[in-house]
C-alpha cells in the first residue's frame, strides 16, 4: 500500500512538473512570439521612417538640383557677358595704348651718326646744331608704317598715340616730352613683309631719307614688343557728345 501511494504521488509530481514545464515553455514561446511581433512592428515603423526620410531626402536632392542647373544657366549668360565686356576693355586698353603688346612685326632703325662725322669732316669741327634727322624723317616713317596696317608703334620705347607730339627740339626730337637722340629705333607691329615692303618702295620713305646719308635698317621679327603709354591721359576740353533719343 505504502507503494503505491508512493508511485501516485511520483506520478502526480511527475504530471505536475511536466504542466509546469509547458507551462513554462507556453509563456515562453508567448513571450518570444509577442517580443518577435513588436520587434518586427518596431522595425516596420523604422522602416517607414526611413522610407519617409528617403523621398523627402530625394524630393530635397531634385529641388537643388534643379536650382544648380538654374544657376549654372543663369551665371553662363552672366560669364558671357563679363567675357565680353574684358574682351571691349581689353580692345579699348590697346587701342588706348595702357597694355604692353607683342608680336610679329619690324623694327626700323634711323641712324645719323654717318652723316653728322661726314659734316664733321667737310667743315672741319663737329656742329651739335647740325641736326641730321628731322621730326618729319620720323614722322614720315610713322605715316607709312601706318598706311601700311602696323597695330601698334613706338619709337625708343616711346609709345606712339594719336596725341603724340613728334617735334625738334633744337638738336634733339621731343616725343611724348621726352628728349631722344639718334639712332632711333621705330618698332611696329604688323605684316612683317606688308610694312618692310611699303617702307622699301621706290622713291618712297628709305629712298628719300637715304638721300640724306641717314642710315635706314629694316628688321623683321616675329617678337617685337612695344611697351605701353606710360603716362595719363587727361582730357580737359573735350567731353562725350550726348545724343537726344
Amino acid at each position: 500500500m505504502k507503494k503505491e501511494y508512493i508511485l501516485i504521488i511520483s506520478l502526480i509530481l511527475f504530471v505536475t512538473s511536466f504542466l509546469i514545464t509547458l507551462q513554462f515553455r507556453t509563456i515562453t514561446e508567448s513571450e518570444n512570439e509577442i517580443t518577435r511581433l513588436k520587434r518586427e512592428n518596431e522595425l516596420r515603423d523604422e522602416i517607414n521612417e526611413w522610407k519617409d526620410m528617403y523621398e523627402a531626402t530625394t524630393y530635397k536632392i531634385t529641388d537643388l538640383e534643379s536650382k544648380i542647373t538654374d544657376y549654372k544657366n543663369a551665371a553662363s549668360q552672366k560669364d558671357k557677358t563679363v567675357e565680353l565686356l574684358n574682351n571691349e576693355i581689353e580692345d579699348l586698353k590697346i587701342l588706348a595704348g595702357m597694355v604692353n603688346l607683342e608680336g610679329a612685326g619690324v623694327m626700323v632703325t634711323l641712324d645719323d651718326t654717318r652723316a653728322i662725322n661726314q659734316i664733321a669732316s667737310d667743315v672741319g669741327y663737329y656742329d651739335p646744331n647740325a641736326f641730321v634727322i628731322h621730326d618729319s624723317d620720323i614722322l614720315m616713317v610713322i605715316n607709312e608704317l601706318r598706311a601700311a596696317g602696323a597695330e601698334a608703334i613706338s619709337i625708343n620705347g616711346q609709345r606712339v598715340l594719336a596725341n603724340t607730339e613728334i617735334r625738334c627740339v633744337g638738336p634733339v626730337i621731343q616725343i611724348n616730352g621726352i628728349r631722344l637722340t639718334a639712332p632711333f629705333k621705330i618698332s611696329a607691329i604688323g605684316s612683317p613683309d606688308m610694312l618692310a615692303t611699303s617702307l622699301k618702295l621706290r622713291g618712297g620713305v628709305v629712298d628719300t631719307i637715304s638721300q640724306a646719308n641717314i642710315d635706314v635698317i629694316i628688321e623683321k621679327s616675329d617678337a617685337i614688343v612695344i611697351p605701353k603709354y606710360d603716362k595719363v591721359l587727361e582730357y580737359k576740353y573735350a567731353n562725350p557728345v550726348v545724343e537726344e533719343e
